[in-house]
């Protein structure tokens, strides 16, 4: 069994690559946000339906929503972990620009043991 201290790690990966370019939710989910009158939003990558529920369905981010929980499997693989090990992953974006473009990026990972890490890149 692999240890589990590297979801740690996995917290803070997830979190970077949301918040890069690479992720491809920028700038879709700040313009959905900015629509909604909104700052902040999360992504549950557990969830069946990962979609923020307060923002319009709009195409482009829910492609890119797929391909974050796509890069989430890629990172845990990489790292010889399964999804057995954590029962909660949230990704809270929270937006800190007039427009939008610039935002921190909270992962909040939850082991099956209870514990928790949660990471923020800014």
């Amino acid at each position: 069994m692999a240890s589990l201290k590297p979801l740690k790690g996995v917290a803070y990966d997830i979190a970077h690559h949301a918040q890069s370019g690479l992720s491809f939710l920028h700038p879709h989910l700040g313009e959905m946000c900015r629509e909604a009158g909104i700052t902040e939003a999360t992504i549950d990558l557990m969830a069946k339906e990962s979609y923020p529920s307060e923002l319009r369905e709009y195409k482009p981010l829910k492609l890119a929503i797929g391909a974050l929980k796509d890069k989430f499997a890629i990172i845990l693989s990489k790292r010889e972990m399964s999804l057995d090990f954590i029962s909660e992953l949230k990704l809270k974006f929270i937006f800190y620009s007039a427009d939008n473009s610039l935002c921190a990026v909270e992962s909040t990972l939850v082991k099956t043991n209870g514990i928790t890490h949660v990471q923020t890149v800014k």
